[in-house]
């Protein structure tokens, strides 16, 4: 009787346990469904006035919908003869600024004939260095996709002779290179098919809650005069202090920190910088760094500039963009290379070129090695400058048009 009546209890109580679970599961599953949804939400690209990221704490960026504009082809492309774009990036005057200027969305990448020498200088380097020179950490993994999303959109459209959109990624049409990095199977740093693809070195700077920004994610194989290694998942501050930059401090860095929280996906900007180079070596100046795996500072070379004819003028094109949904800021850095005795074949360049450096501050001219070549150039520079004056060539006829 006992037994028979305490099953009936415990039958009782299970039942009891049972409409409680029943009459609570409609609660369970709004808490559920409404965490799931507020989760998909928060990743859900939203429009910039929803996504309020001039709000946002720093560290904090919520995805926006925007997409980068389409390009239309690069007008008469051709591999073979296209030249590159003769920026000669230096005033008569020089002043230490960010010197950014706004650029049109369709002029993002630059391809030209040099193509091939720098393609095959990359894959070269990639195979040499591997992660010494390309690497992307984990909380940059989705920037890093990112971009190459991006450019996949991108490249096809502005170079269709040369890229072409495939379901899992992209193809290089004039070497036949497949990266299907869309792929479950891909294996490789996404940063791997930014060398391959494009003639820039690659930077991708991600924004931390204390509003510094950190280089997470980069392929850096031709910089020159730096190592992708010392500079990795580092801060711009510390990329700056440590390359002592001049004037950082008091010309640049606030101005920098507020350009870059303030900047948005709408934005594509460009900027310019040159210098000289004592040898023809596209990725790194043996001749006044020394050797690179042993290099520890800037210009540990002994040698000193002997003919004009070894002087190289280096000029960057540095362009810079925010991705949308990651909120990451992308560094594309492509170099021009030419020797100084081409360039100063040009109207107006040799004076220009001339005053500028001769506006360079102390720091400057340390920071850039004028030592090391300054016998040799100057002269020439002061030369040239003469001979086309004495043709017309004369500072008030020239018709600025920075920075070309």
């Amino acid at each position: 009787m006992f037994i028979q009546e305490l099953g009936q209890f415990i039958d009782l109580q299970n039942k009891s346990q049972i409409l409680l679970l029943l009459s609570i599961f409609p609660i369970i599953s709004i808490l559920v469904t409404s965490y799931l949804k507020f989760f998909h939400d928060s990743k859900k690209p939203l429009p910039a006035h929803k996504a309020k990221n001039k709000q946002r704490k720093p560290g904090h960026w919520k995805p926006e919908d925007y997409k980068f504009p389409i390009p239309p082809p690069y007008p008469n492309f051709d591999l073979k003869k296209t030249d590159p774009i003769p920026y000669r990036a230096f005033k008569h005057k020089f002043n230490i600024t960010m010197g950014i200027k706004n650029t049109h969305p369709h002029d993002w990448l630059e391809i030209d004939n040099q193509w091939y020498k720098y393609h095959d200088l990359k894959v070269k380097r990639v195979a040499e260095k591997g992660e010494k020179n390309m690497k992307t950490l984990p909380q940059s993994q989705d920037a890093a996709f990112e971009l190459l999303d991006e450019f996949r959109e991108y490249l096809p459209e502005r170079y269709p002779s040369m890229f072409k959109k495939i379901p899992l990624g992209i193809e290089n049409l004039q070497t036949g290179e497949i990266f299907d990095y869309k792929s479950p199977n891909w294996d490789k740093d996404p940063m791997y098919v930014t060398a391959h693809l494009i003639q820039d070195d690659v930077a991708i700077m991600t924004e931390e809650e204390d509003g510094q920004y950190r280089f997470t994610s980069g392929s850096i194989q031709l910089a020159g005069s730096w190592r992708f290694r010392d500079k990795f998942n580092t801060t711009l501050s510390e990329i700056h202090y440590n390359a002592n930059v001049p004037k950082y401090e008091s010309n640049l860095k606030k101005s920098m920190e507020k350009f870059f929280f303030n900047m948005t996906p709408e934005q594509l900007v460009v900027r310019y910088n040159y210098s000289f180079q004592m040898d023809d070596n596209l990725d790194w100046a043996v001749s006044t760094l020394g050797d690179e795996e042993n290099h520890t500072y800037r210009f540990t070379g002994s040698l000193k500039a002997q003919t004009i004819d070894g002087i190289m003028y280096r000029s960057e094109r540095q362009s810079l963009r925010r991705l949308p949904k990651s909120g990451a800021i992308v560094f594309t850095i492509r170099t021009y290379f030419l020797p100084l005795t081409q360039i100063c074949q040009e109207p107006f360049v040799p004076k220009r070129l001339l005053n500028s450096i001769n506006n360079w501050d102390p720091d400057s001219q340390v920071y850039k090695g004028l030592i090391k070549w300054k016998d040799i150039v100057l002269p020439y520079l002061e030369e040239k400058a003469k001979e086309q004056e004495d043709q017309g060539y004369t500072v008030e006829k020239e018709k600025l048009n920075f920075p070309f």
